[in-house]
């Protein structure tokens, strides 16, 4: 299959899309559509992204509340894993090296139960003394609250208000 008239390429993207969700192999879309075998697979890649990103930005932010985020990362495939190292800045070569990744990155925003969208320093300390709240052991001696959870969440909020 392949057309006659040179495609632009909004055209070459959906067709693309379109002759893939039928089950077509990316050598035969790249002869229908007239572009080289990377090209499809960077417009797969790109229609993925649009489709994935959105619902993988509300987990993240759901899992980042709840505080199980940890658990969260390592059930992600490679796909998403990628997805979330490309969005965020992050590397990593392999699976391993992508979750440690983005679980560094998450860390300190997962203690303070914030997510890095739209963040702002008065976000940030509004979390930390919510949080300081919780965990300090001055505040909570019935509890029995040690204060490696109280230094944890400074320590967070330390580094948090450094890069923000």
């Amino acid at each position: 299959m392949t057309t006659n008239k040179k495609l632009n390429r909004k055209e070459a993207y959906n067709l693309a899309i379109e002759l893939r969700k039928e089950g077509k192999t990316v050598y035969y879309i790249a002869e229908g559509i007239g572009r080289s075998k990377s090209t499809v697979y960077r417009y797969l890649a790109e229609h993925y992204k649009e489709i994935r990103l959105p619902s993988l930005k509300a987990e993240i932010k759901q899992t980042l509340l709840c505080g199980n985020f940890n658990q969260y990362i390592n059930y992600l495939d490679y796909k998403d894993l990628t997805l979330i190292s490309k969005e965020f800045g992050l590397c990593g070569y392999d699976k391993i090296s992508k979750i440690l990744n983005i679980i560094n990155y998450f860390k300190h925003f997962s203690i303070l139960g914030l997510y890095p969208d739209n963040l702002s320093r008065l976000d940030i300390k509004k979390a930390f003394r919510q949080k300081a709240k919780e965990t300090h052991p001055d505040l909570n001696k019935q509890y029995g609250i040690k204060g490696k959870e109280f230094q944890a969440v400074y320590e967070s909020y330390e580094y948090l208000m450094t890069i923000y």
